[in-house]
């Protein structure tokens, strides 16, 4: 007895003592995490400052640098970035040259390998020494700023503890690769849907890929109001499904030096640091019953002479992939000198001290998208042809570069790149190689002209700056102080052979010379007569203007229309109502999809219950409709349906291979649309009566596949379209998700009008300014400031984002303050300054010119 009792106190108390020790590592845990939180008052030390500088915070984080010049601000930023955001920062570098297996081990390899290819780590290097000096100094600067601010947490940033590793430290060639990596997110989709169009050309001829692959349509919305005409449906001669189809060849392209099966599709290339666990995934093509995805934006801009107050307004919106922390990052600059006679009290404004607000992008120096007070600007992603696919000849000499790819807990790999004429060959088709010819591996894609906007005092010279920026091609619109809008592309640009000749098609080798065109040659439009401008990733020209920008995957241009036809339905707009486009849901595209299936359904007695429910819907993608969800679903069957009746007879066995499939894209509606109403009886699948069976048999099965028990009152849209707002290492780790995501909600909004949303991809920030009158001002982010969860930054805003709650540009009064002084020994700040503006008076002040 006493032996039990002995082996029962041994066991109590061995349990107690695994509990304590359990519990000691958790606060162990605890207090290593609280102690990289980042550094919110206090004093701190920024080496290279030329003068006092105060960075503070407001409510929502907002980081307000106020400083004496520009270099000291990009020291400033740079410390900011760090602290709240070092560890997403090294995801992208890491993402752009090929160096995740380093920090992630070998279920990162061949991610790595799909980037290292491209050799930008070297290129960049090489680029960066071909900087001007103002470049390199202001990438130096803000380099120093943070290694400042990475050394200055107490212990290294917390997901570096859970991945048992080490932050190394940021060099301004990592600054350049951020700017590569958004040439990944914004561009990877068009290449390898510009692959794809070139070998759906070579099999199926030019008769059946033009009428696969039309350029526009009636829903396009350019600025100059060109139209293009249609493509000729094939006749029954050309293609006709009612005969025996013919065997077609089945090789099909594979990627990367056989390592990759496809160029990284877009989902894969979205905020990277919010999806770095879906770059370790083996995925193949997209889903059938889904919209492709398209990386774009919408904006918009009304002149003076269309505003109740005389003033020019911008609204923008850019889509990409959400997650927590927010890919953006608030900001407010105040550069000028606060004191100059040492008494302590403010500049006067004849100083004319520069304030500018809005989002930048940890990892570089420049506000991406704001207002200065002067000039206000924001970007909507550009489907030019930024590329070539180049079929290297047999014998043509290549050059091999052998790549080290470090690899964590294992051996170093070597990956050998082959380059002919400098580019990669990154696919291959059967035996032949393909050469990829980017603009971003070339050095004149990459400065940091951008950032000349915080100077810019009018339209004409926002627009210059665009044209002659090194950054990923966008559409750039832009509202002065004086009332005035205009439109370019922003980013360099080549020449271009004519569309005829580059529509999906391969390049010859003998054409992969570009010629780069000076900024002053790239296509603009000042002072439209109809005051107003839009852009939704659509085709924005025609003519000759177009020529020069080719066509790399125009979005369907639906939303751009919805856009253009609100801007126009008011004489004259306000904030308020330039900013309430971004929340339109009225499905005005999926209307003409639901006239098409109402009828049939009311005419047969069994879809009585569809029928009654697509007569009920309200028109909208709420997210309480169900009819909406339910005409989407049937709709994305047709396309599916069509496109693999329509491709398989010339792709064969790869449509049926998920891993190579050509997916159709957006255009191909007007191809379905002209099909459906012309019902031509060769184009019909055989498996189908007429024309009307074959939607009434999508419809069914749409009706199916969203509501299997019948309950189609019950299958909204928005149980389909609840938000997933993810930390990075939630979805590697899900236990973590209920500590790091955001809560989950059902949205309304869809693709194919201005609302754009879905699961994890959105309108990334809403900007409504109009300049000069930023107190009036809003911008609202998902996903919060901070990237420390214990942070009070952590997920702010989102909430305001997610109710659609307005809140504004400017930085609000002051909740935390860090102040830096310059050493006069040592040339790092140690006190505090004197004189230093607080975020609510400058938040209320009248913006001056620089």
């Amino acid at each position: 007895m006493n032996r039990w009792r002995a082996l029962l106190r041994w066991t109590v108390r061995s349990l107690l003592a695994l509990l304590l020790l359990l519990l000691l590592l958790l606060a162990l845990a605890w207090t290593a995490v609280r102690a990289s939180r980042p550094q919110l008052d206090g004093d701190i030390a920024l080496p290279g400052l030329r003068a006092p500088l105060s960075l503070s915070r407001d409510a929502r984080g907002t980081v307000l640098i106020d400083g004496a010049d520009r270099l000291d601000v990009a020291r400033g930023l740079g410390f900011a970035h760090a602290q709240e955001r070092f560890f997403e920062m090294d995801l992208t570098r890491r993402s752009a040259a090929g160096e995740l297996s380093a920090l992630f081990g070998i279920k990162a390899l061949e991610r790595d390998r799909e980037r290292r290819i491209h050799r930008l780590r070297a290129r960049l290097t090489d680029r960066y020494a071909g900087m001007s000096a103002q470049d390199r100094a202001l990438l130096t600067a803000y380099c120093d700023g943070v290694n400042a601010g990475l050394h200055a947490l107490p212990v290294r940033p917390w997901q570096y503890l859970l991945l048992r590793a080490q932050p190394k430290d940021w060099t301004p060639i990592d600054s350049l690769l951020v700017i590569s990596e958004m040439y990944f997110m914004l561009q990877g989709g068009s290449m390898e849907a510009g692959l794809e169009r070139a070998l759906l050309r070579e099999r199926a001829g030019d008769t059946l890929f033009n009428w696969l692959s039309p350029r526009g349509g009636h829903w396009d919305a350019p600025l100059d109001g060109s139209t293009l005409s249609e493509p000729p449906m094939p006749t029954a001669d050309q293609f006709d499904l009612r005969r025996p189809p013919t065997p077609t060849p089945t090789a099909g392209a594979s990627l990367t030096e056989g390592t990759a099966r496809r160029l990284e599709r877009p989902e894969r290339l979205t905020h990277t640091a919010s999806n770095i666990s879906a770059l370790f995934r083996e995925e193949g093509a997209p889903r059938h019953g889904d919209e492709p995805p398209v990386i774009g934006s919408n904006n918009w801009a009304v002149a003076g002479s269309r505003s109740v107050h005389g003033g020019a307004i911008l609204a923008d919106d850019m889509h990409l992939g959400l997650g927590v922390p927010s890919l953006w990052f608030r900001a407010q600059f105040q550069i000028g000198p606060a004191d100059r006679d040492g008494s302590g009290a403010p500049a006067s404004p004849s100083d004319h001290r520069l304030r500018a607000a809005g989002v930048t992008l940890p990892g570089l120096p420049a506000l991406v998208v704001g207002s200065n007070g002067r000039v206000a600007w924001g970007f909507t992603n550009a489907y030019g042809q930024w590329f070539d696919w180049v079929p290297v000849p047999d014998q043509a000499a290549v050059v091999a570069h052998d790549e080290t790819i470090e690899v964590k807990g294992d051996a170093p790999q070597i990956l050998t790149v082959r380059e002919f004429n400098g580019a990669p060959i990154a696919a291959h088709d059967g035996s032949r190689r393909l050469a990829l010819h980017w603009m971003a591996h070339e050095g004149e894609a990459y400065n940091l002209a951008l950032d000349d906007m915080l100077q810019a005092r009018h339209v004409h010279e926002a627009l210059a700056i665009a044209q002659r920026a090194g950054m990923p091609h966008q559409n750039l619109l832009a509202a002065d102080r004086d009332g005035q809008i205009g439109w370019t592309i922003a980013g360099r640009l080549w020449s271009q052979p004519s569309l005829g000749a580059s529509f999906g098609r391969f390049t010859s080798p003998d054409q992969m010379t570009h010629a780069w065109l000076r900024p002053d040659q790239s296509p603009q439009i000042l002072s439209p007569k109809q005051g107003q401008l839009w852009t939704a990733n659509h085709r924005q020209l025609g003519g000759d203007a177009g020529e020069l920008l080719g066509d790399g995957g125009f979005d369907l241009g639906a939303r751009a229309q919805q856009i253009r036809d609100r801007l126009s339905e008011r004489p004259q707009h306000d904030e308020a109502s330039l900013g309430a486009i971004h929340l339109d849901d009225e499905a005005r595209f999926m209307r003409t999809w639901r006239d098409r299936f109402l009828p049939l359904a009311r005419a047969h007695a069994d879809h009585a219950a569809v029928a009654q429910l697509l007569a009920g819907w309200n028109g909208r993608a709420d997210a309480d409709q169900a009819a909406y969800r339910l005409v989407r679903a049937a709709r994305l069957r047709t396309l599916d349906l069509l496109w693999d009746a329509w491709t398989t007879p010339a792709l064969g066995e790869r449509q049926r291979d998920p891993k190579q499939r050509i997916r159709w894209r957006n255009q191909f509606e007007y191809s379905v649309v002209r099909a459906l109403d012309s019902r031509p009886a060769h184009l019909l699948p055989p498996a189908f009566a007429d024309w009307n069976a074959l939607l009434l048999a999508q419809l069914a099965a749409a009706a199916k596949d969203i509501a299997p028990d019948g309950a189609l009152a019950q299958a909204t849209w928005g149980r389909q379209n609840a938000s997933r707002i993810q930390h990075v290492l939630a979805k590697a780790i899900p236990a973590l998700s209920a500590w790091l995501d955001m809560p989950s909600v059902a949205q309304s909004g869809d693709a194919n009008l201005p609302h754009v949303a879905g699961p994890a991809f959105g309108q990334s920030q809403r900007l409504v300014v109009s300049p000069g009158r930023e107190d009036q001002a809003w911008l609202s982010m998902p996903g919060g400031q901070s990237g420390h969860p214990m942070s009070p930054y952590y997920g702010a805003g989102h909430e305001d984002w997610v109710a659609a709650r307005h809140t504004p540009l400017l930085a609000g009064p002051v909740q935390h303050r860090l102040t830096a002084t310059v050493s006069s020994s040592t040339g790092s700040p140690t006190g505090s300054p004197t004189g230093s503006p607080t975020g609510s008076s400058m938040g209320s002040s009248p913006a001056s010119a620089p």
